[in-house]
């Protein structure tokens, strides 16, 4: 069982990568950021993140907004007036932290949440020729949502449909806010099997899709009723499904 495919409307936040400058000797600075979401609306219309420098040398930060990916455009990288950023570039000593602000400059989104990601990343510095070391820079990217003016709505639809690769467990957001999707599961109630059962990390946006193959589901099996259940942060989702790869 592994996951086959994915719009744009699904992603894994909150991670940390380090991208590496020089040669020999490795050496990172441990950069930390609490919390690793934003959530802002009309009545919270600012948040507040701190970076910390766990380490012990100094590190200059930038931070940047970005829209998130269109499911046309998955790897986009749009800036945004939507939001704005304060302070956007900084220094952080060893052992030292930073607040940093998001706040929504305009009105909240009538129907639909939005969604943002910020980038926080650290700028790397002109280094010796002679170093010996290999610095290692950090680049987190956390989710930023905008709830509606409209009350949150939270619905999917998940079915098991059929393509070259096999039969997949498929699921659709259908509500006006994001989903954040811990586990899927898909149970055969007459013998008590589990087909598929995936545990997972990441944000389905509104009208957001994903899919995950089934390789103990043949295409053409006959029409089992399955019953699947997304498990996520907003709550679990159960759902009855049919094989419609016959």
């Amino acid at each position: 069982m592994s996951r086959s495919s994915t719009s744009a409307g699904i992603w894994g936040f909150g991670f940390a990568c380090c991208v590496g400058l020089a040669t020999v000797q490795a050496q990172a600075s441990s950069i930390e950021i609490s919390p690793v979401r934003v959530d802002l609306s009309a009545r919270a219309r600012v948040g507040v993140l701190t970076v910390r420098n766990t380490g012990e040398e100094d590190a200059v930060m930038q931070v940047s907004l970005i829209q998130w990916p269109a499911a046309n455009m998955p790897f986009a990288i749009e800036p945004t007036r939507d939001l704005l950023v304060t302070p956007t570039t900084f220094r952080l000593a060893g052992g030292a932290q930073q607040m940093v602000r998001v706040g929504l400059l305009g009105t909240v989104p009538l129907q639909t949440e939005a969604a943002y990601r910020l980038i926080v990343e650290e700028v790397p510095e002109a280094q010796e020729q002679n170093t010996t070391r290999m610095r290692l820079v950090v680049r987190h990217d956390l989710p930023v949502f905008v709830a509606p003016a409209a009350a949150p709505l939270y619905k999917v639809h998940m079915e098991i449909d059929c393509s070259p690769d096999g039969a997949g467990l498929h699921m659709h957001n259908l509500g006006n806010s994001h989903l954040k999707v811990l586990r899927i599961a898909l149970l055969e109630p007459q013998t008590h099997t589990t087909p598929g059962d995936w545990k997972t990390f990441e944000y389905l946006l509104p009208g957001g899709e994903a899919r995950w193959l089934l390789s103990t589901v043949a295409p053409d099996a006959q029409a089992v009723t399955y019953t699947a259940t997304a498990y996520t942060e907003q709550g679990s989702f159960p759902a009855d499904v049919q094989n419609q790869c016959r």
